[in-house]
């Protein structure tokens, strides 16, 4: 019987289902188990603290109202009216980046908008669910920070946090060369970032400058995870760097070229491990071959295997023994070039644990625990929003406008698109973080300590309490008789603490206070 052969797109199809389905009801199951088991230990605290079952039902109707109202705003739909565009500072081959201002709460984010149809045609949607999937999951400093993901009918959008300090391709052409000293906090950030990304089961396989971001107080974070694998993956999504000879426009300055192949359709393969172009198989450690050349580049200004095409580069990569070699200028330190060659080498003979990586004497100096609260060399310009990006025009508008009824066709076929391919893509951060009604009011129930209140109300009454005068016996009795008891202040105070959950009961005794 003849093998039957599965296209590369029928197996992203069917990753892409499995992971969709598998992370959607394991969130559904443990959110639900989660939510059963706070309603039983509200209805024991309540029980405890002799809430009649008027005001437990009543409480419980108003957690349950906002419950509603949670979901309500978990359903409510992103779309690209939420956002207000300012500038572009991005194009690539399957769409581009903007800063938007979100109008309802006026931050500035960044929004990666990516072309569906491309993203098909040119077989990328592992590539797009590895990236989504990998910043829904990541709290990570190193990691440039998602906050939402939503599509429409054409494309999809990823929100983010803007970062204004640019990438560090930008910084490499301003400064051409960074000094070691300045260069070594870079890479021993850039080290920390990677470390994390193994940690979590993933290898980035296309670490390079355009690629790591800096914020505004000139800290490194990591972006761009198309690439990105999962070692949990049962099949590989070929990284989509071709042997085609595009060539550069040589009229322009070096850095520039540089730049022209980062946004082409092609990309730029200069820091790719040989062993990904050789498809014998590889790990993480092809993370570190990049971080080598990443800091070749930094000292020496280029990086080791430039040439006008990819594809040359790629040749070059493939028998890099041949072609790595140090300039005689500039000069490096030995120990910097003994950690290069330590990452740039065979597989077998690599630097690739992270911890002994950080015990390179390079590093000697980086207190690696405090390093993000250190300044930074370089201070990004923060006069101008986009003053560290390139200028770009617009080539088409923001918002898709209909104009006929042929648009409106080609409206619905998108629509079939987004039900067969990108189910499940849209996420928000803010309502994943938000804590329930039903969690919320058993912490601030928790917070109250019995002890605690028992302890003041007591201090309290004792200095309130008038100096012992010779009362009569009956009058101390009825005094006492009127006194709160400590259990009927503990439910007050608790009271207080969820009273947002008891407008109804308070009206209810308005109410009746009125008849009265």
């Amino acid at each position: 019987m003849a093998e039957i052969k599965i296209s590369n797109q029928t197996k992203d199809r069917t990753a892409a289902c499995k992971a969709y389905i598998e992370r959607k009801y394991k969130s559904l199951i443990t959110n639900e188990r989660e939510k059963m088991q706070n309603w039983q230990q509200l209805q024991s605290v309540l029980q405890n603290l002799n809430f009649t079952s008027i005001e437990q039902e009543l409480i419980k109707k108003e957690i349950q109202h906002k419950e509603a109202m949670q979901l309500r705003k978990k359903r409510q739909k992103i779309t690209v009216d939420d956002f207000e565009s300012i500038a572009i500072i991005g194009r690539g081959a399957f769409g581009e980046v903007r800063v938007c201002r979100q109008k309802d709460t006026n931050e500035i984010v960044a929004i990666k908008k990516m072309k569906k149809k491309e993203m098909l045609f040119k077989n990328q949607l592992g590539h797009v669910r590895a990236e989504r999937d990998i910043l829904v999951t990541s709290k990570c400093q190193w990691i440039v920070e998602l906050k939402s993901s939503f599509q429409d009918d054409e494309n999809l959008y990823l929100v983010m946090e803007f970062l204004s300090g640019g990438d560090l391709m930008t910084l490499l052409i301003k400064k051409d060369i960074i000094p070691e000293r300045d260069a070594k906090f870079y890479i021993a950030e850039l080290v920390l970032a990677v470390e994390e990304i193994h940690n979590m089961n993933y290898i980035h396989r296309d670490l390079k400058p355009d690629n790591i971001l800096i914020d505004a107080q000139g800290h490194l974070k990591l972006s761009d995870f198309g690439l990105c694998k999962h070692l949990g993956q049962h099949y590989d999504m070929a990284v989509p760097y071709t042997m085609n000879n595009t060539a550069v426009d040589q009229k322009k300055p070096r850095n520039e070229q540089r730049r022209q192949l980062a946004f082409s359709t092609v990309g730029t393969p200069d820091y790719i491990a040989p062993e990904v172009f050789s498809q014998q198989g590889y790990n993480q450690l092809v993370d570190w071959w990049s971080v080598g050349v990443i800091l070749f580049e930094m000292v020496i200004g280029y990086p080791p295997f430039y040439s006008d095409t990819p594809q040359k580069t790629c040749q070059k990569i493939l028998k890099w023994k041949n072609h790595f070699k140090f300039p005689n200028n500039p000069k490096v330190s030995p120990q910097c070039y003994d950690l290069i060659t330590k990452l740039m080498t065979d597989v077998n003979d690599r630097l690739g644990d992270a911890s002994k990586i950080k015990k390179h004497p390079f590093f000697s100096g980086i207190d690696f625990n405090n390093i993000r609260n250190q300044k930074a060399p370089y201070i990004p310009d923060k006069k101008v929003l986009t003053s560290n990006f390139d200028k770009f025009e617009e080539k088409e508008p923001w918002k898709h406008v209909i104009h006929n009824r042929e648009e409106s066709d080609q409206e619905k076929n998108g629509s079939n698109l987004n039900k067969k391919y990108f189910q499940g893509y849209t996420y928000k951060r803010n309502c994943d973080a938000e804590m329930s009604p039903v969690k919320r009011a058993l912490e601030e129930l928790e917070n109250i300590k019995p002890s605690g209140i028992k302890a003041d109300f007591e201090k309290k009454q004792r200095s309130q309490s008038p100096k012992p005068i010779n009362a009569p016996p009956e009058f101390n009795k009825s005094q006492r008789s009127q006194s709160p008891t400590i259990k009927e202040q503990l439910k007050n105070t608790y009271m207080q603490y969820i009273g947002q959950y008891l407008s109804p009961l308070n009206k209810q005794k308005q109410q009746q206070k009125l008849q009265k």
